[in-house]
């Protein structure tokens, strides 16, 4: 093995932390907006769907490869057109249903579409390891969101929703980063 050889696989193994906190953070950025813009239901079901390219985007910006490939950064976006039904979806029926009714089914169907379609675009990723990664980010972030969020802000839901989507989609896009990252083939 050469020393320029050596030297890239120390490198890459001391960087995979990057892909997973670059996408935590992308998906935070674009949560906070999301919270920030809550009166503007466009705007607010737009910044849902850029939530699924964040974990690309920020796979992409730690490997150094940003913008060289957009299919899987359009397949991001596409697999997370179920949030603009959840978004629209507890504001039509919030008197009826409210938003844990019709949020959950909706946060599991984009959690299952969203890994088929980036795994069916990109052609270095798997669509069962993302699912797997999607669905335990899923879970995580429900997880956090008990744990830290319910206990510091109270049962008062009107004081953290944005403190809770904000973790949520952070802890989500970390896991499927970290996933993009490391199981990439």
């Amino acid at each position: 093995m050469t020393l320029l050889t050596a030297a890239s696989v120390a490198q890459t193994n001391n960087e995979r932390w990057k892909a997973p906190l670059f996408a935590a953070v992308a998906a935070a950025i674009v949560a906070l907006l999301m919270a920030l813009l809550k009166g503007v239901p466009v705007l607010g079901g737009l910044l849902g769907i850029v939530i699924g390219a964040a974990p690309i985007v920020g796979y992409d910006y730690a490997r150094g490869a940003l913008g060289q490939n957009w299919r899987p950064v359009i397949a991001g976006l596409i697999g997370h057109i179920f949030f603009i039904i959840g978004v629209v979806l507890p504001g039509v029926f919030a008197e009826e249903f409210g938003f844990v009714v019709a949020g959950l089914p909706i946060g599991i169907l984009t959690a299952i579409l969203w890994p088929i379609v980036v795994g069916a675009m990109s052609a270095n990723q798997s669509i069962g390891k993302l699912l797997l990664a999607s669905i335990i980010g899923l879970v995580l972030g429900y997880i956090v969101n008990l744990a830290i969020v319910l206990p510091l802000f109270g049962q008062n839901p009107s004081t953290w929703p944005a403190v809770a989507a904000i973790l949520f989609w952070a802890v989500w896009a970390a896991c499927v980063g970290w996933a993009l990252n490391a199981w990439s083939k």
